[in-house]
């Protein structure tokens, strides 16, 4: 009984973990990585799916604003047998279009708008973060295991 429960609460079940670069240049237009898919008992991943995000910030204070885009998704729709002490490594190729503002196409213009436009988005509170979110299906579970990475572009 004890292990229906651990089961139903994800607890030492299947797991995953992303290994990606922590940093991209800004051009690159896919995101390269694996996924390690690993449990202490046999189980089955019935698909993979993967959500790359961006969370756009601007403002300060109570006039603080917050977007999340996404901008790629990638899916693995075949059944993965894990089993105990035999991780599985499942490469990815994550393809996706950025979200440029306003201010990051005039920036894009030359060198001297680049200056002036990066000193208002500092002004102005803007940022962008990016993460990479990575959901197992498993099959028979009540919560499917998550994994997160943040990505940095120079």
């Amino acid at each position: 009984m004890f292990g229906r429960v651990k089961k139903w609460f994800g607890i030492e079940g299947t797991k995953i973990r992303l290994h990606v670069l922590p940093s991209y240049p800004r051009n690159v237009k896919t995101i390269n990585g694996e996924i390690e898919i690993y449990s202490k008992r046999p189980e089955r991943v019935l698909a993979i799916k993967l959500k790359f995000i961006e969370v756009y910030t601007r403002g300060r204070g109570e006039d603080k604003r917050i977007d999340e885009f996404l901008l790629g998704t990638w899916e693995y729709n075949k059944p993965i047998e894990v089993s105990d002490g035999n991780p599985h490594m499942l490469f990815f190729k994550l393809e996706f279009n950025p979200v440029e503002s306003a201010m990051d196409k005039r920036a894009g213009k030359g060198p001297l708008l680049r200056g002036v436009v990066n000193m208002m988005k500092s002004m102005k509170g803007v940022q962008s973060d990016y993460r990479i979110e990575a959901e197992a299906i498993v099959e028979d579970n009540t919560w499917n295991p998550l994994a997160k990475a943040r990505i940095l572009f120079d």
